[in-house]
């Protein structure tokens, strides 16, 4: 018989030698803390390679991918500290594996995805319990889990606006944080055309400011639908007051949709000593988690859950075809037609680890971004931007403290920009009003608890190193 390369008996053997060949180097890649990635390879095009006609051997494509492999980022190295996503959970990495050999679609559960269905069932009750929303143990039909695993924050946050506007139809009016705000609550806005106007509130050290809520509940009065808040933004890992926001809120209409973005934020509550910054949770109609940025699971993976889990139900849908089931995830993911099994690395993850070890690990990274904010506080050189220390520490680097904010701007874009064709460490950069004015800051974030303190040292030695090179250029 020809080979098509499809997986048969006859080349199991040379397979699975290739296979974990390739798994040993990806390894080997994933813990190689020397660099971010590749040095000088920023490119302004995207040039496409010729149609490949007479294709090639499997180990000659596997051989050039891991010849190219520093051209990926690794957010596994110690090195990388600008997000969270370090994608190195062991469970999660071996759950990823599975999850492609497996080879489910959660579309539908007696034909596709038997055990999958109640794995995905599992994890979303698993969340609604520790946050504190109404769960059953049983579940008969999908509709009634209250939430759904999505592609990504966006989607999640998609979900929980559609709902708002279908319990609420003829309101219009969405408030959200301005200066802070993540794109994936405002895409959300633009791209499902519900006729909805997005009002920005004034926002005071990285949180809504609650008196001018307060007056934007009553210049809108009834036509407020959707108000959206951070645990934690996305820049700063500042958690906003949700009990100030839930009781003003309350207090003016129990008819306002209020929605929580806690992508970065929700893993505090599996931390007992950081849990009650986030207890009021609970009582907003709708949060959304993004596994796959805080516990250490490979991409993608999100989470949409609602409160009242009619409110969820409401956005399903059913077809004969294929989802005519009440045990089918199918009907209850709007825009997601087949399904992945993403949900088995969250829930490898939370079987491995356990709810006290993953609590242990949070905190463990929130004493790695104080630890950074120490070092940085010790030198002259540095001004921090945030002062209420969870996942990030906002920073600019300064020769001296008489240069004007446009010339401090300009020199941490030029640091920022060095920094990434070094590709030696890497940090994040982004534009960010702090007390009425506008900076471009660096930022620390890391979810990689393997960093030490040395490393972290070693990083802003670098970035002081770079900081002078670049200044005196300037000079």
């Amino acid at each position: 018989m020809e080979n098509f390369g499809l997986l048969n008996l006859e080349n199991k053997e040379y397979f699975e030698r290739e296979l974990m060949s390739l798994i040993s180097s990806l390894i080997d890649w994933k813990i190689d803390n020397s660099i971010v990635r590749r040095s000088n390879d920023r490119h302004e095009i995207i040039e496409i390679a010729p149609l490949p006609k007479s294709g090639q051997r499997l180990n000659d494509s596997i051989r050039y991918i891991l010849n190219t492999i520093d051209r990926n980022i690794n957010f596994s190295s110690n090195k990388f500290m600008g997000f969270p996503d370090a994608g190195n959970s062991l469970a999660g990495l071996a759950a990823a594996i599975i999850e492609v050999f497996l080879q489910q679609n959660l579309i539908n559960k007696d034909i596709c995805s038997p055990m999958g269905s109640e794995i995905e069932a599992e994890v979303i009750i698993w969340l609604r319990q520790i946050l504190g929303y109404s769960f059953d143990d049983k579940i008969y039909d999908v509709t009634k889990l209250g939430g759904a695993v999505t592609t990504g924050g966006v989607m999640s946050n998609t979900y929980a606006l559609m709902a708002a506007k279908r319990k609420y139809p003829n309101k219009r009016i969405v408030i959200l944080p301005d200066n802070i705000g993540h794109y994936s609550l405002s895409y959300a806005t633009e791209w499902l055309n519900l006729g909805v106007e997005v009002i920005y509130c004034k926002t005071e050290k990285y949180k809504i400011n609650q008196s001018e809520l307060s007056k934007l509940l009553q210049k809108y009065g009834e036509n407020v639908l959707f108000i959206g808040v951070y645990a934690c933004d996305s820049m700063t890992s500042t958690c906003e007051d949700l009990e100030g926001i839930y009781k003003i809120v309350n207090n003016y209409s129990t008819d306002i949709w209020l929605h929580a973005d806690a992508c970065h934020g929700f893993v505090l509550v599996f931390s007992e000593h950081y849990k009650n910054r986030i207890e009021y949770l609970k009582y907003f109609d709708s949060c959304t988690m993004d596994p796959h940025k805080v516990l250490w699971i490979p991409y993608t993976l999100s989470i949409i859950l609602m409160k009242n889990t009619d409110d969820f139900a409401s956005l399903s849908r059913s077809n004969a075809l294929i989802m005519d089931d009440p045990l089918s995830f199918g009907k209850t993911t709007p825009f997601i037609g087949s399904k992945s099994y993403d949900s088995l690395k969250l829930w490898m993850v939370m079987k491995t680890l356990g709810t006290q070890k993953i609590g242990e690990m949070v905190e463990s990274r929130i004493e790695n971004a104080k630890k950074f904010y120490n070092i940085l506080s010790e030198n002259n050189a540095f001004i921090m931007a945030n002062t209420d220390i969870l996942f990030s520490v906002i920073f600019q680097y300064t020769p001296r403290l008489d240069i004007s904010i446009n010339q401090m701007n300009t020199l941490n874009r030029k640091i920022y920009d060095k920094m990434l064709l070094d590709g030696k460490f890497y940090f994040h950069g982004f534009e960010i009003n702090v007390n009425g004015v506008n900076r471009f800051v660096l930022r620390y974030n890391s979810g990689n608890i393997n960093i030490t303190e040395v490393e972290l040292e070693d990083a802003v030695k670098y970035i002081e190193k770079i900081g002078k090179e670049v200044s005196n250029e300037q000079n």
